[in-house]
């Protein structure tokens, strides 16, 4: 009996030994991050019978078991990937927000002191103020574009530093991939050599590695014999067991200053799409790029773009105190295309503004696609914004105010063309606000004049009235058709003046109906009733090229001709011009000096241009007349001819004159600088439906009210995390009074089983003292 005490007693001593040990060993890791309390199992030793009862044999310590509800640990990891996806969103747009707010370093007040500088020149183009003004005009254009590239500078300083954080944020992830790895195996070996026992410590490390890697990006965990297979975002493996799949940070195929995110496999880097990249900082950091950083530099540049070239296009239509025709104001980077690195020809796409009025703050991907039989291969066009396709079996395409065109490679220029799967990655206005400047800088060369004026002579009778005219296009059209006739030229973005330099003479051909006269291999586009088709000018005509060689362009009544960004409408009036009649396209500078008489017999004006084509508006409808038509007068229509524009009025006189002239000097001519000035209200962006200042306006609202919006869902992601990590700690964590009164437990059972030993060795000394 004595032995039985003793073996009763040697295992409550045990089992409290192990029970201080547990308790202490939880208290000495109160503070260890990703630590689960341990909790001591033990049971009832198996009874002996005795005499028809069972006597107990003490106790049996099962395992010291961790308290972990892998439920709750799921939540903690997905709040925690939510929480940090949301705040490393929130760093950074916060910086964009705090920039573009900011009065002192925002575009909006400069924009407002630019145009009130050309207001100041329209109210004093004369003398000492004149002189004032155009130089205040300089100052504040230069601070402009100054503020503009500042802050599209700022902006790629914020990219380049997502960039480096991606780099950062991989190296972790790989970090605690290898840790996660390696306590997969350490854990299958423990498990071997005890027997199957779980190794609480190395369970909660790789528990915590997890909860640390869901920081960084969104995990999903699967059990597999006791080892942990970790995926990423949609499904990309980065652990299997003991195996990693290491990632590595690399320049995107489309944009070498853009850092993806690959994997290697059999030797090859795959990228992965960085949509598949969800939660953690990762993610987050990979969202505020695409749907914030390129969406802030798009719309800055867009801006940047459309002031530019609107000031500048109604600026080359005024005239300098030299006497000169305007030159460019403002000087900035057009789109940039980017080949994919592993396209297998040297093909590129030249992509230009065609009306930066209908520009969005999208980047495009062009990509080179087979066709189905019969269908030819095609041009697919997306707009990576919201996925919108348009598609072309030729080029050059127009798309949201841009001109997709293949871009002339090498010496002598040869357009390549590309291989099927070819993909280009076209950034229209991302590069745009970093790069403008002032082209000018000479005051004297303001062209706040226009270059043409008319006169009445003081001996018309009548009291008709004739504005002063304004240049409304750089290219004129005359023609010698008596029938066909050549309507309004609408000037694209794109038109460089070298393009018309000599003037473009286009003869009528006929069998078939046709324009001879473009250069060997221009690009024509022609559209009628929606359709464009393409054509490209060679010596013999080949049908099925890609797009089809013509010698000559086929005509069409009434359709649109493009070439060289210039677009013009020649049809029949009434009847088709005849087999070599001459359409020409030149420019509309230096003006014709012209002297306009007025008919009472037939109410109308004779003596315009030689040759040149004259559009009468009045209200909506506007009407064309050939080249020698007397052109009748409705009073307040405005009657336009060789890119100038005049607006009659009044009662004429039979005999009445009208002259039109150059402007012999700038000097003292606002009209030029009133219409730059209105540029500031006028509605030129957005396809017509905001201004420069409504479009800034739009752009520093969408950013302000991202950040408010995950600002918002920041807190809410910390209180939900918040919540879960409580709910963990409060089933996993440890509490000091609670191990403090354990371990005053252990530590009376263990006193207890030790005098438990006492008293079973005292009996055992009797019993042998008995045999004595």
């Amino acid at each position: 009996m004595g032995t039985n005490i003793l073996g009763i007693g040697q295992s409550a001593l045990a089992a409290a030994q192990m029970g201080i040990a547990t308790a202490g060993h939880n208290i000495a890791n109160v503070n260890t991050p990703g630590y689960s309390r341990q909790q001591l199992l033990q049971s009832a030793a198996a009874a002996q019978n005795v005499g028809g009862s069972f006597i107990g044999q003490g106790t049996v310590v099962g395992e010291v078991r961790r308290v972990y509800n892998q439920f709750i640990a799921q939540q903690v990891n997905t709040t925690q990937s939510s929480q940090n996806y949301s705040a490393a969103y929130l760093n950074q747009i916060q910086q964009i927000s705090n920039l573009v707010a900011d009065q002192s370093a925002g575009v909006s007040p400069a924009l407002q002191e630019f145009f009130s500088s050309i207001q100041n020149l329209a109210i004093s183009p004369n003398g000492t103020a004149g002189a004032a003004a155009r130089q205040a005009v300089l100052s504040t254009g230069s601070s402009l574009a100054s503020r503009i590239q500042s802050l599209g500078g700022r902006l790629d300083q914020v990219s380049e530093d997502v960039n480096n954080r991606i780099g950062q944020t991989v190296t972790s992830i790989n970090a605690f991939s290898k840790q996660i790895a390696d306590l997969n195996d350490f854990i299958e070996t423990a498990q071997a050599i005890s027997g199957g026992a779980a190794p609480n410590d190395l369970l909660d490390q790789r528990d915590n590695a997890i909860t640390e890697l869901s920081k960084l990006v969104n995990v999903t965990v699967v059990d597999q014999g006791g080892k942990y297979n970790i995926f990423m975002g949609t499904g990309q493996p980065l652990v299997l067991g003991a195996k990693v799949s290491v990632l590595q940070p690399t320049s995107s195929l489309t944009d070498p200053s853009r850092i993806q995110v690959s994997y290697e496999s059999n030797g090859t880097l795959v990228q992965l799409n960085e949509q598949s990249l969800t939660g953690g900082e990762l993610g987050g950091l990979f969202a505020f790029r695409s749907n914030s950083l390129d969406t802030a530099r798009n719309s800055l540049g867009r801006i940047a773009v459309s002031i530019a070239t609107e000031f500048n296009d109604q600026h080359k239509l005024g005239q300098d105190l030299n006497g000169q025709a305007g030159t460019d104001f403002f000087s900035i980077k057009g789109p940039v295309s980017t080949p994919s690195a592993i396209n297998t020809s040297a093909a590129n796409m030249s992509v230009s503004f065609s009306d930066v009025g209908a520009l969005t703050t999208s980047d495009y991907r062009v990509q080179y696609l087979a066709g189905v039989v019969p269908a030819p291969n095609y041009f697919k066009i997306t707009r990576v914004s919201d996925g919108s396709v348009s598609t072309s079996t030729t080029l050059p395409a127009v798309v949201d105010g841009l001109s997709f065109n293949l871009a002339a490679v090498g010496s002598p220029a040869a357009v390549v063309t590309p291989g099927l799967n070819d993909e280009f990655m076209v950034r229209p206005t991302a590069l745009a606000a970093s790069s403008i400047s002032m082209a000018l800088t000479d005051t004297s060369k303001i062209a706040a004049a226009v270059p043409v004026t008319t006169s009445l002579p003081s001996t018309n009778l009548g009291t008709g009235k004739f504005s002063s005219g304004v240049v409304n296009s750089l290219v004129s059209g005359t023609s010698n058709s008596p029938n066909g006739v050549i309507g309004s030229i609408v000037v694209g973005d794109s038109y460089k003046s070298s393009t018309l330099t000599p003037a473009l003479n286009l003869t009528f051909a006929t069998g078939p109906n046709s324009l001879a006269g473009f250069p060997l291999g221009a690009l024509v586009s022609v559209t009628n009733a929606g359709v464009t088709s393409n054509y490209q000018v060679a010596a013999v005509a080949a049908p099925a090229a890609t797009p089809p060689q013509v010698v000559n362009v086929p005509y069409t009544s009434g359709a649109t001709v493009t070439y060289g960004g210039v677009s013009f409408v020649i049809k029949d009036n009434p009847a088709a011009p005849a087999a070599g009649n001459t359409f020409t396209l030149g420019s509309s500078l230096p003006i014709t000096p012209t002297k306009l008489t007025y008919n009472s017999g037939g109410n109308n004006f004779t003596g315009f241009p030689a040759n040149a084509n004259v559009t009468v508006k009045n209200g909506n409808t506007t009407t064309s007349y050939v080249a020698g038509s007397a052109i009748p007068y409705i009073e307040g229509s405005t009657i336009s001819f060789n890119g100038l524009s005049f607006n009659v009025s009044g009662a004429y006189a039979n005999g009445d004159v009208v002259n039109i002239t150059t402007n012999p000097s700038g000097s003292g001519d606002n009209r030029n600088a009133g219409l730059l000035a209105g540029l500031q209200t006028k509605n030129t962006m957005a396809s017509g439906t905001t201004s420069f200042q409504g479009a800034y306006g739009q752009f520093v609202s969408s950013v302000g009210n991202k950040a408010h919006e995950l600002e918002v869902t920041n807190k809410s992601e910390t209180k939900l995390l918040s919540q879960a990590l409580q709910a963990q700690q409060s089933e996993s964590g440890v509490n000091l009074d609670e191990e403090a009164a354990n371990l005053l437990r252990y530590q009376q059972a263990y006193q207890a089983a030790g005098k438990l030993m006492q008293i079973a060795s005292q009996l055992f000394d009797a019993i042998l003292a008995i045999g004595r």
